[in-house]
């Protein structure tokens, strides 16, 4: 068994169910702008960072009258305002980074949300005082599937990413934590639990219940 030192959680899809909130607000500004957004390329986008989700729109149906900027900030505070009056929570979140923590691993965050709705959503949970270290898309210069937010991470928790066990939810996830050298558990949504791309992760589950026991024993 591998000597793991440090878990690193993504976020949207692992610690908190803000992923169809993501949807609803980028369809609504999406098609307030005319872009005539589908359900299977909304969730086909959900992993991507909102910067990379405008892009991809852009190059589909071009806009006017709004920058790039302009149309993130616009989702971003919709994302903010949805997440504050829905509930978010994923079953075992919070007793999971807590069991972690007891365990005395350091604990992280990877994610490509940016770090006004990390705070949000970590504070609604209750789980923010758990992490060492919390790593935003903002802080590096690539997002996943690149690897630079997990190597990050790692650095800043000062641990070496063979010792480092990542619990992500999408195929852009597992690829960054793969790529950074560190072993990755998969918890896809049900909807993606056939594809071949999670493969390449070392452990998929289902959910978080249970899992560190699975884990770890």
């Amino acid at each position: 068994m591998t000597d793991f030192k440090a878990i690193i959680f993504d976020m949207d899809g692992v610690l908190v169910n803000s992923e169809p909130l993501w949807k609803i607000a980028e369809t609504e500004i999406l098609t307030s702008l005319g872009v005539p957004v589908t359900e299977e390329q909304i969730h086909n986008t959900s992993a991507m960072s909102v910067k990379g989700v405008c892009e991809f729109w852009y190059k589909i149906h071009p806009w006017a009258n709004k920058s790039f900027d302009e149309v993130e900030k616009l989702i971003v505070d919709r994302v903010i305002e949805l997440i504050k009056t829905h509930d978010t929570n994923m079953p075992d979140a919070y007793e999971t980074v807590k069991y972690f923590k007891d365990l005395s691993f350091k604990i992280g965050l990877a994610t490509n949300s940016s770090h006004n709705i990390i705070d949000v959503v970590l504070t609604k949970v209750g789980i923010k005082q758990y992490f060492d270290f919390i790593a935003s898309v903002q802080d590096v210069e690539s997002g996943k599937p690149e690897p630079d937010v997990y190597l990050f991470a790692a650095k800043n928790l000062n641990v070496k990413p063979e010792n480092c066990l990542v619990i992500e939810d999408s195929v852009v996830g597992v690829q960054s934590a793969k790529t950074a050298g560190m072993t990755v558990v998969a918890m896809p949504d049900k909807r993606d639990w056939d594809k071949p791309e999670y493969e390449i992760a070392d452990f998929k589950i289902k959910s978080l219940k249970g899992f560190p026991v699975a884990i770890l024993s």
